[in-house]
């Protein structure tokens, strides 16, 4: 059984057709993956992220250096006890069917993303809102009783338990935007489909081919539509970034990543198109902190952290100019001072004695290795990085097996915890330190991916979080980082270095931040 938009979706769709078809400021984007979702609420990869970002407008909004701005709401009050704020919505915010964005729109969003039934990825951003934890647990079913109401059609209330300075960080993410629930209601499992889908953000989706690309249109209902000077942007499925190069070097992409293997060719041939800078990115290996060998003992974990030269592996494995890691917010991050795992600054053959010396306490060596199964997304220069540490490794007891696969078999194995170590970069969304550490909450659910659970973490990291000033904010998560870091869930490799390839005609790009917004780019003609 099919389902068909409504007359309104349809006039829309129609006028979309006609932007498209006389636009002149076309972008062309890549994407390594189709989408797992474009579900705001129950998406999980940073691209799929990036295109829900181009449709949906929060409450704020992030600004083209990645620093909170306003949003649907235009402005916001805070009562003196930091516990009560008050949001007054823009009174031109439209859908890009027409209709009002209100704040019922925000209240049934917030109200789904709270639902055990919804099975979001990641609702914690309104955990500080009263009766949250109640309504997760599923201990409290009336949804209304969350923390949040709407006096009239253009103000929100959020009531909370105790401040959180960080919530304009917060409110920019995608769990947080408004949702059509009449659309959604109407089309069921199909609300995210061209016809269906209805949004509030700059850019509205025209076509989906799976696959392929998505197509997503300038929406003319967007309040700040005046200002987006693209008029289309497809967003392309790539399968790796030798197709992405391949493509841009034929004009069918505007900008691309590059690897260390292109690196070098890019600045011979293409200086006047390479742009590089730093990002708010740490490239890691997890650990299964919830079952396995490496749940139960402290020193294989250390062991492994020990046994990896970082200087090796940025200098002639990955060599892209980035720094190596030894902790996990990366020094790029604003106003906060970056930690390191204990053995920072000790020289390798000390560290790799230390590591013997910790596997054969364990019961292990190299004659009578600690077999791991490590995961990893199909990427050829995931698998050298890889392959250069399990060499590594080989010499102080440990034998990898790595096991490759496409982003949706990785998460599933992630999420149902098959595996021992699994391998990915944490791209942070926006300019602050608490963005990269609470993927380690014990209560961030699928968003933790090693099941990392530490009260003392927890602890520091919620007193910082609802502190009431920067500075003791800013203590208390160093204090959380170096707590976890002591734990070992991790081992961090390398922070981000981005190395892009940009069309000279593309305006507005910003070199240091990972997934630049479209409404911020424009085209030169």
């Amino acid at each position: 059984m099919r389902l068909f938009p409504s007359l309104a979706a349809g006039l829309f769709a129609a006028l979309l057709a006609s932007t498209t078809a006389q636009a002149d400021q076309v972008l062309h984007r890549y994407n390594l993956a189709e989408p797992d979702s474009l579900d705001p609420q129950k998406t999980n990869s940073a691209e799929s992220l990036a295109i829900d970002r181009e449709m949906y407008t929060g409450l704020a909004v992030l600004d083209p250096h990645n620093k909170p701005a306003p949003g649907a709401a235009e402005s916001w009050d805070i009562a003196a006890d930091g516990k009560t704020w008050t949001f007054h919505l823009r009174h031109d915010g439209k859908w890009s069917n027409g209709d009002p964005v209100t704040a019922a729109d925000f209240l049934f969003s917030f109200r789904r993303l709270v639902d055990p039934k919804t099975a979001a990825e990641d609702p914690s951003d309104l955990k500080q809102v009263v009766n949250y934890d109640d309504i997760v647990a599923g201990k409290e079913k009336d949804l209304t009783k969350l923390g949040v109401e709407a006096p009239d059609p253009y103000t929100l209330v959020l009531h909370l338990t105790e401040p959180r300075i960080a919530l304009p960080f917060l409110l920019t993410d995608m769990q947080l935007v408004p949702l059509h629930r009449a659309s959604m209601e109407k089309s069921g499992d199909q609300w995210t489909q061209p016809g269906h889908i209805v949004s509030n953000g700059p850019f509205a989706m025209k076509s989906w081919t799976p696959q392929s690309e998505i197509v997503l249109a300038k929406n003319p209902n967007f309040f700040a539509a005046q200002d987006v000077k693209i008029d289309a942007v497809h967003w392309m499925v790539t399968e790796n970034l030798d197709s992405a190069l391949t493509r841009y070097r034929a004009a069918e992409l505007d900008f691309i990543p590059l690897t260390r293997v292109h690196l070098p060719w890019a600045k011979e041939n293409m200086p006047n198109q390479l742009v590089s800078a730093p990002i708010n990115s740490t490239a890691l290996l997890f650990f299964n902190m919830a079952k396995g060998p490496l749940s139960q003992d402290i020193r294989l974990r250390e062991a492994f952290n020990l046994g990896i030269d970082r200087e090796v592996l940025v200098t002639k494995i990955d060599a892209r100019g980035e720094p190596p890691a030894y902790g996990m917010v990366p020094p790029t991050v604003s106003d906060y001072t970056a930690q390191s795992m204990p053995f920072k600054g000790t020289p390798m053959a000390e560290r790799i004695k230390q590591a013997k010396e910790l596997m054969a306490a364990a019961g292990y060596r190299p004659d009578h290795p600690l077999s791991l199964n490590v995961i990893y997304t199909t990427d050829e220069s995931n698998r050298q990085i890889l392959l250069a540490i399990s060499a590594m490794l080989k010499p102080v007891g440990f034998d990898l097996k790595l096991q490759n696969s496409e982003w949706q078999v990785f998460v599933s194995n992630m999420n149902q915890r098959n595996y021992d170590v699994g391998n990915f970069a944490l791209i942070g969304t926006y300019d602050d330190y608490e963005n990269g550490l609470d993927n380690w909450r014990s209560d961030a659910g699928f968003a933790n991916p090693a099941g990392y659970a530490n009260p003392k973490f927890d602890d520091l990291f919620h007193r910082g979080g609802t502190a009431k000033d920067m500075a003791t904010r800013r203590d208390l998560m160093q204090q959380a980082e170096k707590t976890m870091l002591a734990d070992y869930p991790i081992a961090p490799l390398e922070f981000g270095q981005r190395n892009t390839l940009v069309n000279p005609k593309i305006q507005g790009f910003v070199a240091d931040v990972t997934y630049p917004q479209s409404r911020y780019l424009s085209i030169k003609n």
